[in-house]
């Protein structure tokens, strides 16, 4: 049995240290890449969501007010809103400063020169809703956002 042992050993060995080098089957010879990270969100556009949220929960409508630019558009969910006051006196103020609404924003995506922040929202009385907003910044404002329902 000792004998056994040694030369199942010394063979292992041997083989192992022949030189020649031979690829196992189990371990391939090359390996690939791996997956890319998704791309991570520039911090000055993460600096405007955070703020944009905490502003907006505080429901400081002058503070929201000014994270749009004058001219700033918001697409909601097909309701169009051209320019900063319209954006504030017929959509923000009314549907969600003076709703309640508390957003918690889910996670951030970039889009090209574009961010997606992803929402729960809730209003004071108790709704709920889970939705997009992609938007363009310039200047540490929004220029324009979509926002869209998701599931």
């Amino acid at each position: 049995m000792k004998r056994l042992v040694i030369g199942v050993l010394t063979a292992t060995l041997l083989t192992g240290c022949s030189g020649d080098e031979q690829p196992s089957a189990a371990i391939p010879a090359t390996t690939t890449p791996a997956t890319t990270a998704p791309a991570a969100v520039a911090p000055e556009l993460r600096e405007v969501v955070d703020r944009f949220v905490k502003t907006i929960n505080a429901g400081d409508a002058q503070g929201v007010g000014a994270m749009f630019a004058e001219a700033a558009r918001f697409d909601s969910v097909g309701r169009i809103y051209s320019g900063r006051a319209e954006i504030m006196d017929r959509f923000l103020v009314p549907e969600v400063i003076e709703a309640g609404g508390r957003y918690t924003l889910l996670d951030l995506a970039p889009n090209g020169d574009r961010v997606v922040a992803r929402y729960d929202f809730t209003t004071g009385s108790g709704g709920e809703e889970r939705f997009t907003y992609d938007c363009a910044v310039a200047g540490g404002a929004f220029t324009d956002c979509v926002g869209r329902y998701v599931s």
